[in-house]
Formats: C-alpha cells, sequence, structure tokens
C-alpha cells in the first residue's frame, strides 16, 4: 500500500491539462496487459511491430503508437532495425516473473469502472463499485476465482511491501497466540513469526481468502507454529477464543463506522479478559498528501469506506467495548494501536 501511495506523489506535479488525461496512460498498459505482448515478446524475443500485429490481429499503425508509448515507460525497448523487445521493467508485467505488477494492475483494472461512478457515489453515498458490478467486492471475489487468486497474491504483495521497511521486532514485542483477524492468506503472520520464532498464530478470514495461504505459510517455514481457520468476523461464533493478541491489520480500512464497531464488538465478546486487541492500520494527520487522498477515495470508490484520523479511532474503540489505549507509530502513516477489553 505505501508504495502506491508514494506513486501517486507525481500528481501532486502534473498540471491541469495533464491530470485531465493521466487515465489514457493507465489504459495504454492496461492495453498492453490485455494483449498479451509482454508475455508474446518474452517467449518470441523481439519483433517488428508488423509481426505483433499480424500475431495480435491488431492494426500495425496504431499498435505502433502503444509500443512507442510503452518505450516512454521503460516498459518495451527499439533497436536500430525497428525491432521491439521487453525490458526489464516491461518483465514485470509478465505472469511468471517474481516482482510482477499484475495483482496490482488487476486490482486497478477493475477498479477503473467503479471510479467512473465516483461522482454518483458521492451524490449517493452508495458504494461505487457495487453499483458498477451490482455486487460487493467480496461477493465478485467469490465468483471470479481468478481476480480472487490475483487479489490475496495483491493482498501479499503489499504486505511484503510496506512491512519490510517497519522492523516490527523494535517497535512491538509479540507473545503468545496471535489471531490474525482477516488475515487473508497469512502474508503478515509469515512474518511475525520469522521474526519472534516463540510465537503461535492462526489466521482467520473467508475461505476464499484464505487460498493459497498453506503454500505461503509452508514456503516461508512456518507452517508448524500457524493454523488456518475459516469463518467471518461479523459471525463471532466462528471466531477463535484462545488468543492472546487479537491483531486487526489493514481490515477496518475497507469498512464504514458501523462495519466496524460491529467488527471490534465481536471480537470484544470473544476475547479472554487478559487478552490485548492490536490494530495496524493506517492514519491521517493534519498534513494530507495527494497520494493518501486518492488513495482514501480509492477506499470509498471500492468499499464504500476511508482512511480515519486518531480521534475517530478512538472513538470507534471505546464505543466497541475496548479501553487503555496506546499508540505505536511505526513511520508518518502507520500505526499499531493497542487496547484491552474493558
Amino acid at each position: 500500500m505505501s508504495s502506491q501511495l508514494n506513486n501517486y506523489k507525481s500528481f501532486t506535479y502534473l498540471s491541469l491539462d495533464d491530470s485531465l488525461c493521466a487515465y489514457r496512460l493507465s489504459q495504454a498498459i492496461f492495453s498492453l496487459y490485455h494483449l498479451k505482448i509482454p508475455e508474446y515478446l518474452q517467449q518470441q524475443g523481439s519483433q517488428n511491430s508488423l509481426q505483433l500485429a499480424q500475431a495480435l490481429k491488431v492494426d500495425y499503425v496504431i499498435l505502433e503508437h502503444l509500443l512507442e508509448i510503452a518505450i516512454t515507460l521503460n516498459l518495451i525497448e527499439k533497436d536500430e532495425q525497428n525491432y521491439y523487445k521487453l525490458s526489464s521493467e516491461g518483465l514485470r508485467l509478465c505472469p511468471d516473473t517474481p516482482n510482477s505488477v499484475i495483482p496490482i494492475l488487476t486490482h486497478h483494472d477493475y477498479g477503473y469502472k467503479a471510479w467512473g461512478e465516483l461522482t454518483n457515489s458521492l451524490r449517493t453515498g452508495k458504494t461505487a463499485f457495487e453499483q458498477v458490478y451490482e455486487q460487493d467486492i467480496f461477493s465478485y471475489f467469490r465468483q471470479n476465482s481468478e481476480q480472487n487468486l490475483l487479489f490475496n497474491r495483491f493482498m501479499e504483495q503489499t504486505t511484503q511491501a510496506w512491512l519490510a521497511t517497519l522492523e516490527v521486532e523494535k517497535n512491538y514485542k509479540f507473545s503468545g497466540h496471535v489471531i490474525d483477524i482477516g488475515g487473508n492468506i497469512g502474508a503478515l503472520s509469515a512474518l511475525l513469526l520469522q521474526q519472534f520464532p516463540e510465537l503461535q498464530a492462526t489466521v482467520f478470514d473467508l475461505e476464499q481468502a484464505m487460498v493459497g495461504a498453506e503454500n505461503l505459510l509452508s514456503d516461508a517455514g512456518v507452517s508448524e507454529r500457524c493454523s488456518l481457520v475459516t469463518g467471518s468476523f461479523f459471525e463471532p461464533e466462528t471466531i477463535p477464543k484462545n488468543g492472546d493478541i487479537y491483531l486487526i491489520s489493514r481490515v477496518l480500512l475497507n469498512w464504514n463506522d458501523e462495519k466496524v464497531k460491529e467488527i471490534l464488538k465481536n471480537c470484544y465478546n470473544v476475547m479472554p479478559s487478559e487478552s490485548k486487541l492490536l490494530i495496524l492500520d493506517f492514519i491521517l494527520f493534519d498534513t494530507i498528501s495527494t497520494s493518501e487522498l486518492l488513495a482514501s477515495l480509492n477506499l470509498w470508490v471500492m468499499f464504500g469506506a476511508r482512511f480515519r484520523r486518531k480521534h475517530e479511532f478512538e472513538q470507534l474503540l471505546q464505543e466497541s467495548g475496548f479501553t487503555s489505549l496506546r499508540w505505536i507509530h511505526l513511520n508518518e502513516m502507520i500505526f499499531f494501536l493497542e487496547a484491552i477489553p474493558a
């Protein structure tokens, strides 16, 4: 997530005219992906525009325009004979590369139509994604297995990216048994288990959200200390009741205030009296960058939610029965917020 925030910073320096047509650039990249041009060049090697156009069955003159745009983005290179080949950065548009951007690209791709309903969403208060796809985003993933897998990879990639620089072990000492509420495929739990050798963990989430979890935990070498439990934090009877720390990471930002209080109260009702709640999330301060505002708007478009300020988190926790709040700031926007059930 933090890497995405950084990507927006350049928008601050765009002119009004350039900002108005910025969507054209993202659509050009989406077209490169959907036409499978990076994959074709990876497999077939250098090609001229006519060869590519014939293979892809598209107009070769317009295809040249797209390829030249890709050159300006350092995705494709062209030699003196006008043959195009994939650059090292362009390899990231292929599905089988370690640092592939396809999970993030597809997240923005299916969000593109939803962003087109931003104005209507602001007027009606209804989630833009639901207006376009006629279902909420979690139902969409349940019915689209390929998109669900890509979203799970997106969560894995972004978790590793923004946690890699936080030095969690220096800011909070995890011990006992962690219940990773809404833990997706366990990327965060895996990192914590690697940093704290005595720690035990349970990843708790919907079945669709945990597709791929077993492989990730096994590859991380922590599967013996981590269990997987299927359930919903809107169904308190499914939430594990044996935790020392109930960790909620990047979950609350996907829900409106009423749903957040429901999640918190459901956790409160099953938590042992000596256990702690630990929120790992983003916070808005008085000075807000363009990147943060755009990311918050994206939460509104996709989930009907937004980033929150410090006092809003405190109020939600207190109204849900928690006390003894303790803030632990990890960087300029990410924090731990610890609380105990009153």
